[in-house]
């Protein structure tokens, strides 16, 4: 039950990009600090990213003796708040908030598709863990034809009905038979050990979801690297515009306010007294670098651009190829299928020899171990397919509702 949870948990964790407590208790305390470490990190950045733009207060304050030139001398003491804020940047603040926004944006993108590759990369295992299985099973069931066929080889070989090429190439072919299944059983421990990397799911145990075909127009809408791409293309734009305000006029309102007091320790004469001040100023900046600067800004943006319409292209291609592979499992199983109903015509034939004495046992154990590998195919077909619809599945941000 505890594993069942884990596992519809850590699946559905693409819907959010707030991690609850309770969803990240499920996953090791490792991952947990990680996802939460970066989710607070661009947060942070954001919150700097989007208000950096407004000036800092400074404050004052100082104690100090002096003595002038007229001979007077005395205690100063002052105490002042100033503020130098930019009021006007020929669009520069919009152009600030707007990145700080837009890269915050492709930053939970970046932690949804760090998730989803965790989830892909369990699923992969899950897959090829029942893949292995299915493969070690077929294994199985060719070794045991090839004991069949050893023992017929050898007593053909002993009444001199075969040579010893025929026997010695029945032996080789066993021999290479229980390699590959000395191989199936290293991958199963092998998947085990990457499973258990993320997650306590017991893959034995476990009942696989069964992932649907996703429409072209909704995977290439919400491919989480074609949105990375997309938002990191905003972003890059704000920059462009943060860049040109640069060199653009802007207006600062200067204030400052304070209270001093001079005791003059020569003369009956002390000051004690508020002050202020206020003003405009009127920046026009002239740069020998400016053009190269913001042609530089916008170069970075249209290139980001170039590569999401570069990266959708490819993505489109690899859909393509994603359907036409599975179009291809499909049409494996459908030939599979139609050759299980000529095994089931032969098994029937064979049965009917062995009943009158025509054939042997050994002929029907070998087409039905033959057919049982025939039906494991489809299976492996089948997991083929799941496999790619799963890397489809992974590659897309999920709604809220998980689908």
């Amino acid at each position: 039950m505890k594993n069942s949870v884990l596992f519809y948990i850590i699946f559905h964790l693409l819907a959010f990009i707030s991690l609850s407590a309770d969803e990240k208790e499920l996953l090791s305390q490792e991952k947990q600090n990680l996802l939460l470490q970066e989710q607070n990190r661009y947060e942070s950045e954001h919150e700097k990213l989007k208000y950096n733009w407004i000036a800092p207060l400074n404050l004052g304050a100082s104690y100090g003796y002096d003595k002038a030139y007229t001979g007077d001398y005395g205690t100063n003491a002052n105490i002042s708040a100033s503020i130098s804020q930019d009021i006007f940047r020929s669009g520069g603040i919009t152009y600030q908030i707007e990145y700080a926004d837009a890269k915050k944006r492709a930053d939970e993108i970046a932690l949804f598709k760090e998730i989803a590759a965790i989830n892909e990369g369990l699923f992969s295992a899950l897959l090829n863990y029942k893949k292995t299985l299915y493969q070690k099973q077929q294994s199985e069931l060719i070794l045991k034809n090839k004991e069949i066929e050893i023992f017929i080889k050898r007593q053909l070989y002993d009444v001199g009905k075969a040579d010893i090429t025929e026997l010695n190439n029945a032996l080789m072919a066993q021999s290479s038979e229980l390699k590959n299944l000395v191989t199936h059983k290293y991958m199963l421990a092998q998947l085990r050990g990457e499973v258990s990397k993320l997650s306590d799911i017991d893959p034995v145990m476990f009942s696989l979801p069964t992932f649907t075909l996703i429409e072209r127009d909704a995977y290439l809408e919400n491919n989480l690297n074609l949105n990375y791409l997309r938002l990191q293309t905003k972003s890059y734009e704000s920059l462009y515009g943060v860049a040109k305000s640069n060199y653009l006029p802007s207006v600062t309102l200067n204030a400052n306010v304070g209270y001093r007091e001079y005791d003059s320790k020569k003369y009956e004469n002390k000051y004690d007294g508020n002050y202020y001040g206020a003003g405009v100023a009127l920046n026009i900046p002239f740069a020998y670098n400016a053009s190269a600067t913001t042609q530089e800004a916008k170069a970075s943006y249209l290139k980001q651009a170039a590569q999401v319409a570069d990266t959708y292209r490819s993505t489109k291609a690899s859909y393509t190829q994603s359907l036409e592979l599975i179009e291809s499992y499909r049409s494996y199983n459908e030939i599979t299928l139609k050759n299980l109903s000529l095994y089931d015509e032969l098994i029937e034939a064979i049965e009917a020899g062995v009943n009158v004495g025509e054939k042997t046992g050994y002929d029907l154990q070998i087409i039905k171990n033959t057919k049982a590998i025939e039906k494991l195919n489809i299976k492996l077909s089948e997991i083929n397919i799941q496999i790619e619809l799963a890397k489809l599945h992974f590659a897309l941000k999920r709604n809220d509702d998980g689908q």
